[in-house]
């Protein structure tokens, strides 16, 4: 009885984490749209005026959201800790790329160090299996995820 139980709150858990990935990837599309309408706005219909750098740097800093975001529902879907390292490198990378023209040397280190920690946890501390790519490339359909959600087996206790 215990274990159905467990069973049966990991799968209304992974349900909500399709659910909130399903959320976010709409909003990920509004923001596409956004971002397509600021764009146009500041580019073809005031083509006269040149782009400053703030715009230049709100657009790279939206984009760069976005980016994060579709990250964020690969590791909502997959549950691997690559997936978790590399939100972490796109958060930190977009930080670094949109580093306001008063902060110090000292951060822009600071980014520098955190991404070279990551490749190499990567490298080093995260074991991969390189032993067939069409199988990891099957894993990572849509339909497996969901299928994997769903079934019934001691395989979905673990988060990682």
């Amino acid at each position: 009885m215990k274990r159905n139980t467990k069973q049966t709150f990991i799968k209304i858990a992974h349900l909500c984490e399709i659910l909130l990935s399903i959320v976010i990837l709409l909003v990920i599309l509004l923001g596409i749209f956004d971002i397509l309408r600021e764009v146009y706005g500041a580019y073809i219909i005031d083509f006269a005026n040149p782009v400053n750098y703030e715009q230049l740097n709100n657009f790279l800093a939206q984009i760069l959201l976005l980016v994060i975001a579709v990250e964020l529902v690969i590791m909502l879907c997959l549950h691997r800790p690559e997936t978790l390292l590399e939100v972490l490198l796109y958060a930190i990378a977009r930080k670094l790329l949109l580093i306001p023209k008063s902060s110090s040397a000292g951060e822009l280190l600071l980014g520098v160090l955190a991404i070279a920690a990551i490749f190499f946890i990567k490298k080093y501390l995260i074991p991969t299996n390189n032993k067939n790519n069409d199988n990891n490339e099957q894993k990572n359909s849509i339909k497996s995820i969901i299928e994997s959600y769903l079934k019934d087996d001691d395989d979905n206790v673990s988060m990682f």
